[in-house]
């Protein structure tokens, strides 16, 4: 089975099961790293007695986060586990590596799903803010400028200029 990390794991709050999926680290090195909980860096890893070859294997996929306010018990981990086992298969691809996690996506696809136009004479400021680039004072600025005659009459509203325009023209229609 092979194994694959989404995100960084968080080394100081991550269940068992999430920490022997990152690469290099099975069974024997999660719990190690558990029981050598609290870490303020990835190379304290070495006083759980992780060899510095592994930790700098492991680099690449995990974090040092907060830590936890109390002890995971073995029941929680179970229930946690039990819990997410189905979403974990469904929800994300697992031979992908993800390095990091973007906060804002700016991608139309992480907005909008494949194919969908906007007809920006009739959407309320809620659909217009799933456009890339369109945060809420555009949408209303959109919303204002209204009726557009074509999709080029929105580089009328303030800050719609060719840049934001090419990104979006895609996704847009008028009628």
């Amino acid at each position: 089975m092979q194994k694959a990390v989404v995100g960084l794991v968080d080394i100081n709050n991550a269940t068992q099961k999430e920490l022997e999926n990152v690469k290099g680290v099975g069974l024997a090195t999660a719990k190690k790293i558990i029981a050598g909980r609290p870490y303020k860096s990835v190379d304290e890893l070495s006083k759980a007695g992780i060899k510095p070859k592994a930790i700098e294997a492991m680099k690449p996929f995990v974090t040092v986060g907060n830590v936890p306010m109390a002890p995971v018990t073995e029941k929680a981990t179970k229930a946690v586990t039990k819990a997410t086992a189905p979403l974990s298969a469904a929800a994300i691809d697992l031979t992908t590596t993800t390095d990091k996690v973007k906060t804002k996506a700016k991608s139309a696809s992480a907005k909008l799903a494949p194919g969908t136009k906007i007809n920006i004479n009739k959407a309320d400021q809620a659909m217009l803010e799933k456009l890339p680039e369109i945060g809420p004072a555009k949408a209303k600025a959109i919303i204002a400028g209204r009726p557009y005659n074509t999709i080029e009459d929105v580089m009328k509203v303030k800050r719609i200029k060719g840049k934001t325009f090419d990104v979006i023209k895609d996704y847009i229609v008028v009628k």
